[in-house]
C-alpha cells in the first residue's frame, strides 16, 4: 500500500512538474516574442543616417523654386524607390546622399592629391554611387519577385482547385511563403482587398508601381477572368507554364550574352597580363647591353 501511495504521489509531482515546465516555457515564448516586436519597432523608427543633413537639403529643396529637370528628377528617384519597395526613404533623401557622396569624394581626392582631374572624377563617381546602389537593389529585387512568380502562381491555382476563394487563396499562400518581395507585394494586393478597394483596382495599383509584365500578366489574367467568368484556377495553372516558358528563355539569352560581356574583362584585365609575362623577359633581354 505504501509503494501505491509513493508512485501516485510521484505521478502527481511529475504532472505538476510538466505542468510548471509548460507554462513556463509558454510564458518566456511569448516575452521573447514580445522583446523581438519592440526591436522590430525601434529599428523601423530608427533614424537615417546623416538625419540632420538630410533635413538640410530637404529645408534648402522647399525654399528653392524647382526646375523642370529637377523635378523630373526627383520623379525618377520616387521610381526607383517604388521599385525597391522602400517606404521610409524619400528623393531627398537619396539626392542628400548624392551629394554628401560628391563632396566627400571631393575633398579626400582632391584636396589630398591636389589634383583638379581627380577631385572631379571623384565628384562624378560620388554623385553616381548612390543611384548605382539604388538600380542594383531594384533589379536584384524584381528578380526575385520574377523567380517566385511562378511557384506562387501553382500554389493559388492549387487552392482555388481545392475550392478557395482568390483571396482565401493568397491567405494561405501568405501563411506557408518564405518571406521576401513577392510576399510583400501580394500581402499588399491581399490587404486592399479586405480594406474595401475592388480587386481591380488593387490589382492595376501593384502593378503599375512595379511595372513588370510577368505580374502585369497576372494581374491583366485574374482582371479578365473575374470579368468574363472563366476559371481562375486553369487561367493561373497556365500562366504558370507561360512564365517558366519565359523563365527558361532569359536563362538562355543570359548565357548567350555571357561571352559577350566577359570580352571586355578579357581584354582590359586578362590579355595584357599575359603578354606582360610572355614577352616580358624577352624585352628585358633585348633590352640588356
Amino acid at each position: 500500500m505504501a509503494y501505491a501511495f509513493l508512485a501516485v504521489g510521484c505521478c502527481l509531482i511529475g504532472w505538476a512538474v510538466r505542468n510548471l515546465s509548460w507554462g513556463l516555457l509558454i510564458r518566456v515564448s511569448r516575452h521573447q516574442q514580445e522583446v523581438r516586436l519592440k526591436s522590430l519597432v525601434t529599428l523601423a523608427r530608427k533614424p537615417l543616417p546623416f538625419q540632420s543633413f538630410l533635413a538640410v537639403v530637404e529645408d534648402n529643396l522647399q525654399r528653392l523654386e524647382k526646375s523642370d529637370w529637377l523635378e523630373k528628377y526627383l520623379r525618377y528617384l520616387s521610381r526607383q524607390l517604388q521599385r525597391m519597395g522602400l517606404e521610409g526613404l524619400k528623393p531627398v533623401h537619396i539626392l542628400g546622399y548624392q551629394v554628401l557622396a560628391a563632396l566627400f569624394g571631393t575633398l579626400l581626392f582632391g584636396l589630398l592629391a591636389g589634383s583638379f582631374c581627380l577631385g572631379f572624377l571623384a565628384f562624378l563617381a560620388g554623385a553616381s554611387l548612390p543611384l548605382l546602389w539604388l538600380r542594383d537593389r531594384a533589379l536584384r529585387r524584381e528578380q526575385r519577385i520574377l523567380r517566385e512568380l511562378p511557384n506562387a502562381l501553382e500554389v493559388i491555382s492549387l487552392c482555388s482547385e481545392a475550392g478557395l476563394s482568390l483571396e482565401q487563396a493568397l491567405d494561405q499562400y501568405l501563411k506557408n511563403a518564405k518571406k521576401g518581395p513577392l510576399l510583400e507585394e501580394l500581402a499588399g494586393i491581399l490587404e486592399q482587398t479586405r480594406s474595401g478597394a475592388s480587386r481591380k483596382n488593387a490589382l492595376e495599383t501593384v502593378s503599375r508601381r512595379l511595372n513588370l509584365t510577368d505580374f502585369s500578366l497576372f494581374s491583366t489574367s485574374l482582371i479578365q477572368a473575374e470579368k468574363f467568368g472563366t476559371g481562375i484556377a486553369k487561367t493561373l495553372r497556365q500562366l504558370s507554364l507561360t512564365l517558366r516558358d519565359k523563365q527558361t528563355q532569359r536563362a538562355e539569352k543570359a548565357v548567350q550574352e555571357m561571352p559577350v560581356k566577359l570580352l571586355l574583362p578579357l581584354v582590359l584585365f586578362i590579355l595584357p597580363v599575359t603578354f606582360l609575362v610572355i614577352f616580358g623577359p624577352v624585352v628585358l633581354q633585348f633590352l640588356q647591353p
